[in-house]
């Protein structure tokens, strides 16, 4: 049985790509006219379907699900906190021990490593945790 709108006709492309980054190599299409893609991998094919009507989603086969869903996931952008969880223990205890809200304030002048609040700015808790959780939320740089 085939599953419906999983996969976006836009991010073919991308998925093909994705799938000789996991061993799949890419084969030639069959004759059925609603196929797209093929690829296979040791036992393994892999089929993308285009239904007659679709506009914006293919069609792959139920056992291909977790796959996509992999796909899927690895294009969504990583936050911060993605990357935190992503962390190895002696990463983590790295990061621990050099992160301070500090790092992450509209205030803090990173070329002369001092606070640039004006004259009796206190910096509380509660400030610290609001600009730590937009920090968490935001985009991770990639490393490279």
């Amino acid at each position: 049985m085939a599953t419906r709108s999983i996969l976006r006709i836009s991010e073919l492309q991308a998925f093909e790509g994705f799938l000789e980054s996991k061993g799949y190599m890419i084969l030639a299409t069959s004759k059925n006219p609603y196929e797209v893609l093929r690829a296979k991998k040791d036992g393994d094919t892999v089929i993308v379907y285009q239904k007659k009507d679709a506009k914006e989603h293919l069609s792959t086969m139920d056992k291909d699900y977790p796959l996509v869903r992999e796909f899927i996931k690895s294009q969504r952008k990583q936050t911060n906190a993605d990357k935190i969880r992503s962390m190895t223990d002696e990463e983590l205890a790295e990061f621990y021990t050099t992160f301070s809200a500090c790092k992450v304030c509209e205030y803090q002048d990173a070329e002369r490593d001092t606070c640039g609040a004006t004259t009796g700015f206190l910096c509380t808790q509660t400030y610290a945790e609001a600009i730590i959780l937009d920090w968490l939320k935001s985009p991770a740089e990639s490393e490279g």
